[in-house]
């Protein structure tokens, strides 16, 4: 009847094919990869001919029907060509509302379920199985997903018996997005080679889960690399591989007896990574039901989980959803590089930074002194030393205090000319020890966020080509770990030491009386320690004449040295030079008292002094030092 149009080519018309049906019928017409043929056509009109007419003659009967598969998708249709052909042949069959909808996830997995294994021979411990899973969700419900401790899931569990629904629902929702991914075809292939792979490794486990996917498969590897954008081998080796960073967890003392759970974890974190869902990676409710099995100690999974957030480089975590990148997770990799770097690369940074923004307007700091910064030895004014990180005050009394030590030692010496003569114009700003081992790790952690974005001292590490989330991951990175160091450095730096000796006529008994600072958030740290001396009268910004006046009594007036006056700049040196003495800020200060002292009556002041007469030149008392 239409061998004819067969022969020459020419399509039948609706006639030839009504005279068919007629002779053949009720009937079911199939038509696979309709797309591809056409696609392929030389004559592509006389395909769409004959498909009109078909259309026409089967809607007009009651005892024919036609099923036709198209793609999914534009992607699928297979270049311009293909693209074309699908939009006119869901115009031409949506003039007879012809409908055409992918299989539901529902009856997809059953299809796939019995393509892989049949019939279930023994239902008896199906249901055994199925039940005990069912009363682990149901037990726990705020430990795994919504409605998983319902009948509902309990029926799809003996429905997707012996796989898990999550590897169903993972592959469906989440891959099926993927262009290259055909939903029951692409399913049925990855399943076949995860079961025969599992039944040729006699794995015992109750069911197929997302935590036994067999990344060590070289098929199921290379249907992921075919179907991911990117390289994934190191992804797959990181989580799956002897010797990788999951099997190393796995092999500590902490989860040796769990049964791989960082494995497990890693398996069900990368089947819930296809990239192009609405939402990226899956939380911790779905890892646990990809991976906990009845009898299993949850807190185990929990914290493995932990581990392997810190410890995979291609495992991120934004928003509690965890998912695998084919890039390095910048976190993991500064993680790294912070945890290469020594004590003495952070000390020398953190130098750097005190100097640039502590010592920059302030002449009277010295960053250091010890061995390379030297404090001066003279007597304008007090000196505060900054002590660097590795001499700290103890923060337990086992521990030694370097910071008192190393203070002793620039107290009483000078490295430049021996003995140190004006002692008392130094006073300390420390860290303790716990405090500079915070410090020192927020150094380390920006620098090693600095080597990923910028090169700094000929360290050229930078990662170029960051893009996205990339990119900012960097630049936010980055900034945090700024603000944690200016945050810490305040913390740190907060402890003053002042020198004191209780005893005039004993040196050698010179303690330090530690202050706490009450540093501002602005971090001004010498600022904060000038204020905390002063409050304390470890140094005197102001000194009143009658304070000065009592001095001169206890210490110096009857003393055969001085008898009834004093030269002012002996006086000057006795202060800078003796710790028993009150610590002045600078010799401002004793020049205003002496001029506010002479106006009072306090003291008198003279020009100069005749020893052989006795008499003193232009000598002020209760009036003016100097004339107006």
């Amino acid at each position: 009847m239409i061998g004819e149009a067969a022969r020459t080519g020419i399509a039948p018309g609706q006639a030839q094919l009504d005279a068919l049906f007629d002779h053949v019928g009720p009937c079911v017409i199939l038509v696979d990869e309709l797309v591809a043929y056409w696609r392929n056509a030389v004559d592509s009109d006389s395909v769409y001919t004959f498909l009109q007419a078909l259309t026409q003659s089967v809607s007009a009967r009651g005892d024919a029907a036609l099923v036709v598969t198209l793609p999914e998708s534009q992607e699928e249709a297979g270049g311009e060509r293909g693209r074309e052909a699908l939009e006119t042949l869901e115009r031409l069959f949506g003039r007879i509302e012809a409908v055409w909808e992918p299989l539901a996830v529902s009856e997809a997995f059953e299809v796939v379920s019995r393509r892989l294994f049949g019939e279930i021979r023994d239902p008896a411990e199906r249901d055994r199985t199925c039940e005990a899973f069912s009363r682990l969700y149901s037990s726990a419900r705020r430990n795994y997903p919504q409605g998983t401790g319902e009948p509902t899931y309990l029926a799809r569990l003996r429905a997707c018996y012996p796989v898990h629904p999550e590897i169903y629902d993972r592959l469906y929702s989440d891959w099926s997005s993927l262009a290259q991914f055909q939903r029951t075809r692409g399913v049925l292939r990855m399943m076949a080679s995860c079961v025969s792979y599992l039944y040729r490794n006699d794995d015992a486990n109750p069911l197929i889960m997302p935590a036994n996917l067999p990344l060590r498969d070289q098929f199921l590897v290379a249907e992921f690399n075919r179907l991911l954008p990117g390289n994934w081998g190191p992804v797959i080796s990181e989580a799956d591989s002897d010797g990788s960073r999951a099997d190393r967890i796995d092999g500590t003392a902490r989860f040796a007896q769990v049964g791989g759970a960082a494995k497990r974890v890693a398996r069900t974190v990368f089947l819930g990574s296809a990239p192009g869902g609405a939402l990226r990676g899956i939380d911790e409710r779905q890892i646990r039901l990809g991976a906990v099995q009845p009898n299993d100690r949850v807190a185990s999974y929990n914290e493995a989980l932990q581990e392997v957030s810190r410890e995979l480089h291609y495992l991120y975590n934004s928003n509690d959803r965890y998912y695998f990148h084919a890039e390095e997770n910048l976190n993991k990799v500064a993680t790294d590089r912070a945890t290469q770097l020594s004590d003495a690369e952070a000390d020398r940074y953190i130098t750097e930074l005190l100097n640039t923004d502590v010592r920059r307007n302030n002449r009277d700091v010295v960053v250091f002194a010890n061995g390379g910064a030297v404090i001066p030895d003279n007597s304008q004014s007090v000196r505060l030393a900054i002590l660097p990180p590795d001499k700290a005050i103890n923060s337990r009394s086992a521990e030694p205090n370097d910071a008192e030590t190393e203070a002793r030692r620039a107290l009483l010496t000078n490295s430049n000319e021996g003995n140190r003569v004006h002692r008392n114009t130094i006073l300390f700003l420390t860290t303790k020890r716990d405090e500079a081992r915070a410090l020192r790790q927020a150094v380390k952690n920006f620098l090693a966020w600095n080597s990923i974005s910028n090169v700094r001292n000929g360290d050229d590490r930078r990662i170029t080509g960051l893009t996205g989330e990339r990119a900012n991951q960097a630049h936010v990175g980055l900034r945090n770990a700024a603000t944690a160091v200016n945050a810490t450095l305040v913390a740190a730096y907060r402890w003053g030491l002042a020198p004191s000796q209780p005893d005039p006529q004993d040196a050698t008994k010179i303690r330090f009386i530690e202050l706490r600072t009450n540093v501002s958030d602005h971090g001004e740290i010498v600022n904060a320690a000038f204020n905390r001396f002063t409050e304390e009268e470890a140094l005197v910004e102001k000194i009143s004449p009658a304070s000065l006046a009592r001095l001169l009594q206890e210490r110096f007036w009857g003393n055969p040295a001085y008898g009834d006056h004093i030269d002012v700049n002996a006086l000057w040196e006795m202060l800078t030079s003796y710790v028993y003495l009150p610590r002045l800020r600078n010799r401002s200060v004793l020049q205003l008292c002496i001029e506010e002292g002479v106006v009072a009556g306090a003291f008198g002041y003279a020009r100069d002094y005749n020893p052989d007469t006795g008499e003193y030149r232009e000598l002020r008392y209760e009036g003016p030092l100097h004339d107006p």
